[in-house]
Order: structure tokens, then sequence, then C-alpha cells
């Protein structure tokens, strides 16, 4: 794998030796190959994250060390193509607004609601798809345990709470832009 600018790969480092070098220079790369594939920029942290574990793991195995780049690029793609299909499988698609009562002593503040409820799922809808499903998970069921949201969103269950705070956050900042602040 060459970088824009033309180096090289830097060498496989032997086993039993420090790989900082060797990451350093090729995550950069990495992230550029998984841009490409539209990944947002909190998918393409945990891809990367990913092809590194993977490579850790088989560092002994590799038998062609001049190729170590190409099977890091190549595992990051897929891993990739597996993040993109796992949305698409998993983007909801009902409106999370449906079978809400409406308040029948005000009227008007039912309206407020219903416009105020309009306007945020709008805004969650440009949000990238896995934050997208997770606010619709929050959502709708509130007492969802991690396991159980891991397990949705194809992550490991040590990593939602860090994933959720990323969500709230972008859609804060999201909300912010539409003129929409909490009270």
């Amino acid at each position: 794998m060459r970088s824009d600018d033309g180096s090289s790969t830097p060498p496989l480092p032997d086993a039993g030796t420090s790989v900082d070098d060797f990451v350093s220079t090729l995550t950069p790369r990495l992230r550029t190959v998984l841009r490409r594939c539209k990944l947002g920029d909190a998918d393409v942290d945990d891809v990367v994250q990913e092809v590194w574990l993977r490579f850790l793991e088989h560092r002994d195995a590799i038998r062609h060390p001049e190729r170590a780049a190409g099977w890091l690029r190549t595992i990051a793609v897929r891993e990739a193509m597996r993040v993109l299909r796992h949305y698409r499988a998993e983007s909801p698609t009902e409106d999370v607004t449906t079978g809400v009562t409406p308040d029948a002593d005000n009227p008007c503040e039912d309206v407020a609601r219903r416009d105020r409820d309009r306007t945020l799922w709008r805004v969650v809808a440009t949000l990238p798809a896995r934050d997208r499903l997770l606010a619709h998970l929050i959502a709708r069921a509130p007492a969802m345990s991690y396991a159980d949201i891991a397990a949705r969103l194809g992550v490991t269950p040590a990593s939602v709470g860090q994933l959720r705070t990323r969500c709230l956050r972008r859609l804060r900042r999201a909300l912010a832009r539409a003129g929409i602040t909490a009270p």
C-alpha cells in the first residue's frame, strides 16, 4: 500500500518487537481507505481498531510480510462492508412517534409536542446510520440493556456507553444547528 505522497510501506516488524511505527504509518492510510467506503468518523475509528486487533491476533501467521499492508487494507474494506451491511439490515423504518396518545386537555401542547417530535426525528435522520439506530433504540426501549443494544449494533457491550455518548453529543449539535435547544 503506497501513501498519496508515494512513500512505501514500512517493513513488518519482527515478532516480539514494537509495532508502533508500523501502526502509526499505516493507520492514516487505512483511514483514507475507510472514508472512501463512506463510513462516518466513529465507524472509521471502530473499523481501524478491529483491523489492528486482527493484525495482532494473526501477526505470526503472515507468510508474506511484504504483503502485510495489502492484507490490512483488505481486512479494512471487508470490515467496512460488514458495517454497512449491518446498518442496512438494522435501519428502522417506522415512525417512533406512532401510538402516542394526544393530550386531550390541551390540544395546543399536543400540536407543539408533535411538531417538536417531527423536527427531532428529521434531525435524527441526518445522523450517521449507527447513531440513527442507537437513537431509535434509546427512544423505543430506554430500559434496554447494554448487552441487548450491543447485539443490535454488532459491537461489544463495553463500547455501548461510549457510542451512546457520541451519538447524543452529535444529536445535541445537530439539534442546536436546527435551532432547537434543551429547556
